[in-house]
């Protein structure tokens, strides 16, 4: 039975109860009012106002890898995200005082991008965002008529087939091939997010890729499977450097915007000082 939450934007931190290897999945967006940007879980969708134009950024509201999660998908149209607990150290949540997994906030680095501070940031957020724990283990309560030895043996069973299933769940996110796909699904959700010209062609290259994989038509360990899995960590690093390059562009320009505008006040309150003098 799936668990569902709020994410809450009032603490630094908030815990997931998900063993490693376990799923969750976040849905929802919230929207800037100052600016019309569009943040999500896991990206920030810039408005064509925006400086630099329209655009999408992987980074969104939630420090996935700080909190001890690993994004598998991300897709900004639907703001749909989903990210497996990898059981790793998760400095962020010992930071915030809060147990392991848990999802860290990212309103700083927010706000700094917007030359704004975190609580302006936040008074401008409107929307909400999700946090669903699929198949999550809920323990029955005993029917009144039924023994108590019975109904701790259900209990039990239970909680036997849980484990089971965390156990089987973890080791395939571990497995060179639940890797392997986690690198593809990575390398596409990054994709779907870059500019059009760059996706296309090869967009329908890593959805192969990803499909002969899930149908175990490759090894991952075998040196086909090595030589996919270099390819994608090519594609993703090049997808990386390209969006930063495009952030360091918008910020470049936005800087360039501001500079202007106070060169043009200056130059006005010279021409207002010049004129009085002339008056004097």
């Amino acid at each position: 039975m799936t668990q569902s939450f709020p994410l809450r934007r009032d603490r630094a931190a908030q815990h997931v109860d998900v063993p490693p290897g376990g799923e969750i999945v976040l849905r929802g967006k919230l929207v800037c009012s100052t600016d019309a940007s569009v943040i999500d879980a896991a990206t920030t969708t810039w408005p064509a106002g925006a400086p630099g134009g329209a655009s999408v950024d992987s980074g969104g509201l939630v420090d996935f890898a700080q909190g001890g999660f690993h994004v598998t998908s991300r897709d900004p149209a639907t703001h749909e995200v989903h990210a497996i607990a990898t059981g790793d150290p998760a400095p962020a949540c010992a930071l915030a005082g809060v147990e392991a997994p848990c999802l860290p906030l990212r309103l700083l680095p927010l706000a700094r991008a917007r030359l704004q501070t975190a609580p302006e940031l936040t008074s401008c957020l409107r929307g909400g965002i999700t946090v669903e724990v699929p198949d999550a283990v809920i323990p029955p309560v005993a029917p009144a008529a039924v023994p108590y030895v019975q109904g701790a043996a259900v209990l039990v069973g239970l909680g036997a087939l849980a484990a089971v299933g965390w156990a089987v769940r973890r080791r395939r996110a571990r497995s060179p091939l639940g890797q392997l796909i986690g690198l593809a699904n990575r390398t596409r959700a990054k994709l779907k997010a870059a500019d059009p010209v760059v996706a296309a062609p090869l967009l329908p290259a890593v959805d192969a890729a990803l499909g002969a994989l899930k149908r175990r038509r490759v090894d991952a360990v075998s040196a086909e499977g090595k030589r996919v899995a270099e390819v994608l960590r090519r594609v993703e690093m090049r997808l990386d450097a390209s969006a930063l390059e495009a952030r360091a562009d918008r910020e470049q320009q936005a800087a360039d915007e501001m500079v202007r505008e106070i060169e043009s006040a200056l130059e006005a309150v010279d021409e207002v000082g010049g004129a009085r003098r002339g008056r004097a």
